[in-house]
């Protein structure tokens, strides 16, 4: 073969394989007829503490007292390697504030892949009767925390939430649970980054089930006050409500208003008693046509809607009992307020009782009708 053939033969070869070899690094680069490659799943973060035992064999029994108040005392369980950070436990008075919510203790995990996961402690000091649920409600709220289910209220005393919050651009996913103790609040914050919210998810309930108050009390928020009607009716009522309006002269018909009073002494809660003695002249209905006169003449209210209407919370004296929840507006204003009625109708064999509480509807002003209705149920509870 002459050389001139064999050279170009050998370029040949020379480009094809070139050609080929430019394919196949096509082909490794992306190009359109390489093969799609399925991509890795990102790893999961995967917290140790997954169960009761790997929980026992790490948790650790941490023990405070804020501010030097045996109520405030509490111990709770976390895994050992989290530390206690310091915080302010004083203020100008040397006791919790009563207007502000102060931190009482704060708890930081390890670093987890450049974040820490925290349990902080706040409290208050309360001054009237709210529960827990509508006291956690506010805090969220005036919190700028995102709700991500209902609030669950245990009891009075104590609610959990699960909520979102977001600061400096970063979110975390937070745990709450709040507990009143006398007339403490303490909200306990269980923060962990967003990348965690499912592997912390145990610790973290675990870890506020655990939360204890060493000297737990079933003391109300408030002084309870007593009032009687003769030997007919007797209740307790929370101090911040001012009796008047005293009317027992005639002891087949008595009655009484309790005033819950708010910053100069503006009026922001009425509760009235009603009580009448069964006779041949009385009825059922006659006494409600004489109570609708009274929001009507009276009060001037404008019945809007019946929002509820269920058996009443009060004890077996009475043989029947009726808890109904009304909107209703002012015919005395202009542009009227949103307000509530909630009343109370009860009988035994010889006595009629109605109490009935107006309050500012939730919508007005939440805090004052949790509170205002949180004293009112007390009231009709503590009913004899």
């Amino acid at each position: 073969m002459k050389f001139s053939k064999i050279l170009a033969l050998i370029c040949i070869l020379v480009v094809t394989a070139s050609l080929c070899t430019s394919g196949i690094a096509r082909a490794q680069l992306g190009g359109p007829f390489a093969k799609k490659k399925a991509a890795a799943p990102a790893p999961v973060m995967l917290y140790p503490i997954q169960d009761e035992d790997s929980f026992q064999t790490v948790a650790k029994s941490f023990h405070k007292i804020p501010f030097n108040d045996p109520q405030l005392e509490f111990s709770m369980l976390l895994p050992k390697d989290w530390t206690s950070e310091e915080t302010l436990q004083s203020d100008a008075t040397g006791t919790l504030n009563r207007e502000l919510v102060s931190e009482i203790a704060h708890f930081s995990s390890p670093v987890i892949n450049t974040m820490r996961a925290a349990v902080i402690l706040q409290s208050i000091k309360l001054e009237r009767e709210i529960s827990a649920e509508s006291w956690l409600k506010n805090y969220i709220v005036t919190g700028g925390y995102d709700l991500q289910d209902k609030i669950v209220a245990v009891d009075d005393r104590k609610a959990t939430a699960n909520c979102v919050i977001t600061s400096d651009g970063k979110s975390s996913y937070v745990q709450m649970l709040v507990q009143i103790n006398g007339s403490n609040a303490v909200v306990v914050r269980f923060e962990s980054p967003m990348y965690l919210k499912d592997s912390m998810a145990f610790l973290a309930k675990r870890s506020l089930d655990s939360f204890r108050f060493i000297l737990a009390t079933d003391h109300s928020i408030e002084v309870q006050k007593t009032f009687s009607f003769a030997d007919v009716v007797k209740f307790s009522y929370p101090e911040s409500w001012g009796p008047n309006n005293l009317d027992v002269k005639d002891s087949r018909s008595m009655s009484m208003q309790l005033y819950s009073k708010g910053e100069g002494g503006h009026i922001q809660g009425l509760i009235r008693f009603v009580v009448v003695k069964r006779s041949a002249d009385t009825s059922l209905k006659k006494e409600v046509e004489d109570l609708k006169k009274y929001f009507d003449g009276v009060l001037k209210l404008d019945f809007k809607k019946l929002v509820s209407s269920d058996k009443a919370p009060t004890s077996s004296r009475f043989l029947f009992s009726r808890y109904e929840v009304y909107q209703v507006a002012s015919k005395k204003e202009e542009s009227p307020s949103n307000q509530e009625i909630r009343l109370v109708a009860l009988g035994d064999k010889d006595w009629y009782v109605f109490a009935f509480l107006l309050t500012p509807a939730d919508s007005e002003n939440f805090y004052t009708w949790a509170s205002n209705t949180q004293s009112f149920d007390m009231i009709v509870k503590s009913l004899k």
